[in-house]
């Protein structure tokens, strides 16, 4: 569990987004740094920056199949007055025990990876000349440091290689390897449960619905976000629209000592959203419920005696994905030593009107223009309920509080909407 906090906050309503969004990260506390293998750190965040503890490459050698040897030896070669240079010995790649030392005026055979022969400076690759000779010839200077891979010409000894913070991918496990890691130091991901509220909702997917019910659309969706945002997803309830339902739901996940429960639906001012107070009788403390956004107004936040973190977000699809993207998301960013995300700007095809006493996230897609400009286009249809245009977008527009209108041309912000690898 995370360090609890004794800072008293006051409840937020209302509030604007970044003041919404500050007070929640005003609570988040860095989760703990565990030791964790190579393959297991994929997905999680570097707790310290990586030092290498090797030069790579860690001695020098070639770049090629073909052949070592001393390029002084070429010196003074011409088409009238060629250099013979014998061919002596054979260096392989993991074998130490070959030619060790060459003496000017001669060349070794030697294999792509094999460790350089003292005396050689240079490399003529096999396809200039062939294996077939017991000498080579030149009719002209041959340069030195061709196809020879020097100590440290990849990452030098000491130096730092990735920065704490950068989240393990596939794509470092090269690097990883390459300096003989076993181990990382990395930050714990947070265990999270999440908690979808309905009696109408249905997780058989397999089966035709019963009127009046509509399946599922957020749960398995928590799943990929899980995977996409860096969080281990522990468990996920259904659970009818009944204070005692979601009160067990929530002391199940309590007894799981989750890092961060997450629930949808409940969080509005209607007669059966009564995840607030049932927070409030477990003796949480609400800290943010209901900000200035559009979609996702009802969005709740709260700190539970324990200290687990609650978010409670409205259970319209797209109202859920918008506040795991610009609440949950950011939070569990912090809790993982990560800074805040880089500023992303495009330039907005077309006039947009707005909502100009919200912050609006817009659904829609990145292009590039003619002329190398990112290009954002929001999506014809914007309805929290709307899967069907959230499926083809790939990028959040954001229409900052106070804009009536956006022209088209001005300059947007934007959020990409999958996040794995940032």
């Amino acid at each position: 569990m995370f360090e609890k906090t004794n800072e008293q906050s006051s409840c937020l309503t209302m509030a604007h987004y970044e003041d919404s969004l500050s007070c929640i990260l005003n609570q988040a506390r860095c989760t703990e740094v565990i030791s964790s293998s190579i393959l297991e750190a994929i997905g999680c965040v570097l707790a310290e920056d990586l030092i290498a503890p090797i030069s790579v490459p860690s001695f020098d050698n070639s770049a090629m199949d073909g052949f070592a040897f001393s390029s002084r030896s070429t010196d003074g070669a011409s088409s009238t007055r060629p250099v013979s240079m014998p061919i002596v010995g054979a260096c392989i790649a993991g074998d130490t025990a070959g030619q060790a030392h060459l003496q000017p005026g001669f060349a070794a055979k030697i294999m792509t990876g094999a460790p350089m022969p003292e005396g050689a400076d240079t490399i003529l690759p096999v396809e200039y000349a062939s294996w077939q000779h017991d000498k080579l010839s030149f009719y002209e200077p041959y340069p030195s440091g061709k196809h020879v891979r020097y100590v440290g010409e990849d990452v030098t000894s000491g130096t730092v290689v990735l920065n704490k913070g950068t989240r393990i991918s596939g794509q470092h496990v090269p690097l990883l390897c390459a300096l003989g890691l076993s181990q990382i130091k990395i930050q714990q991901a947070p265990r999270v449960s999440w908690i979808t509220t309905g009696q109408e909702i249905s997780d058989k997917f397999d089966e035709p619905l019963v009127p009046g019910h509509i399946y599922n659309a957020t749960g398995l969706y928590g799943t990929v976000a899980a995977t996409d945002m860096g969080f281990d997803l522990e468990e996920k309830i259904t659970v009818r629209d009944t204070p005692q339902d979601f009160a067990a739901a929530l002391d199940t996940a309590l007894d799981k000592k989750v890092d961060i429960i997450i629930s949808t639906g409940g969080v509005s001012a209607g007669e059966y959203d009564f995840v607030r107070p049932v927070l409030e009788d477990a003796g949480g403390r609400i800290l943010l419920h209901k900000a200035r956004i559009k979609p996702g107004k009802p969005v709740l936040f709260a700190v539970l005696p324990n200290g687990t973190y609650f978010f409670g977000l409205p259970g319209n699809p797209i109202s859920t994905a918008i506040a795991l993207r610009v609440f949950v998301y950011p939070f569990v960013r912090k809790i993982l030593g990560q800074g805040a995300e880089p500023h992303r700007t495009a330039k907005l095809l077309n006039a947009q009107k707005s909502s100009g006493g919200r912050t609006v996230f817009l659904m829609g897609t990145l292009d590039i223009s003619d002329k190398g400009e990112l290009i954002a286009k929001p999506r014809p249809k914007q309805q929290s309920f709307q899967t069907s245009p959230f499926a083809k977008s790939s990028i959040w527009i954001v229409t900052p509080e106070g804009t009536e209108t956006l022209e088209a041309g001005s300059t947007v912000q934007w959020l990409p909407i999958e996040i794995s690898g940032l």
